[in-house]
């Protein structure tokens, strides 16, 4: 029993003393870590702070690769955009850059100071629901100023693959979010090419002016509630006529009748095909435009505008809900 008694004593006394060993190496390097012009006689000590527990890791598939564009003070860059600019931001005011008012999906960037040194960056937020990011540096002589993001695809692709990160926004489905919900680019346009190969079905439904109508050819919905219409636009005479927009509204039956117009106007999703936008002389075009699906309420009608750019040629009617009933499943 004598035997026992003095083992566990010994290991209780070794334990002790190595971890007073140990309580005295983590004291000298904390007093290593005070400047010599401090009495380590003192009660300050540093502060050592234990790594956060809540850290979370940035996988590579979560990250989005940039774009490599230089600048120049006196030379201008152009970026196309697969869809309308949005939002515009640069990390340093040395970039400056603007959107044309006829083109809203090209972006004119340049340098504001001749010669920056530092490399900076820029953000691009399109209409669609695209990211797009870009490290900016200077070069007087850029060996490129046109650049077309949408011919970028299979680039992307082969260098996301290679650095094993996340797919760049052009090389994924551009999104639209809006309250209804959202809607993916690249399936509302093959569902519009879809409603633009279709026998027409509807008839006398639209409305023309000075040798131009605007009638109504189709309707289509899909399973995510997306009402497709199909537009005949007939130009009849040697003018050539602009689109400007197309528009469509929930509006008040008799609205024509009262003092205050009830009126809402529905999003569309997108006008297929975007281009060509001009019907020159004696000329005609189908046009698809989608948005969500609505039912019209007791004295509402929907009304679709079409709006010649620069002239007076302006056409709109009315769909009512007997017309929107001959709708057909996409």
């Amino acid at each position: 029993m004598k035997k026992i008694l003095s083992i566990v004593l010994m290991l209780v006394l070794s334990k002790s003393v190595v971890a007073q060993d140990n309580a005295q190496i983590v004291s000298d390097s904390l007093d290593s870590l005070i400047p010599n012009s401090l009495s380590k006689k003192s009660n300050l000590k540093p502060i050592v702070i234990d790594p956060h527990p809540f850290i979370l890791p940035i996988a590579k598939a979560s990250v989005r690769g940039s774009y490599p564009v230089e600048l120049s003070f006196n030379k201008t860059t152009h970026i196309v955009f697969p869809s309308k600019i949005k939002d515009f931001d640069a990390g340093s005011d040395v970039v400056i850059a603007t959107v044309p008012e006829a083109v809203l999906n090209v972006l004119r960037v340049k340098s504001d100071v001749k010669g920056f040194v530092e490399e900076t960056n820029m953000t691009v937020l399109t209409e669609d629901g695209g990211l797009y990011s870009f490290l900016v540096r200077y070069n007087e002589n850029p060996a490129v100023f046109n650049i077309n993001i949408s011919n970028n695809i299979i680039a992307d692709y082969e260098a996301t693959k290679a650095l094993g990160i996340g797919a760049g926004s052009n090389s994924s489905p551009n999104t639209y979010v809006l309250a209804e919900g959202n809607y993916v680019e690249e399936a509302l346009k093959a569902s519009s090419q879809k409603v633009v190969d279709k026998k027409n079905f509807i008839r006398h439904v639209g409305a023309k002016k000075d040798n131009f109508e605007a009638l109504v050819k189709g309707l289509y919905l899909d399973n995510n509630n997306v009402l497709f219409m199909k537009l005949q636009l007939r130009n009849k005479s040697y003018m050539p006529y602009k689109i400007d927009f197309i528009k469509v509204f929930v509006r008040d039956k008799n609205y024509v009748k009262r003092m205050a117009v009830q009126e809402e106007e529905i999003k569309t999703l997108m006008s297929y095909p975007i281009t060509p936008d001009q019907l020159n002389g004696y000329s005609d075009i189908d046009k698809v435009i989608s948005f969500p699906y609505y039912t019209l309420a007791d004295g509402k009608i929907l009304e679709i505008e079409v709006y010649e750019k620069a002239g007076g040629r302006h056409v709109k009617f009315q769909l009512d809900n007997q017309t929107l009933l001959q709708v057909k499943n996409l």
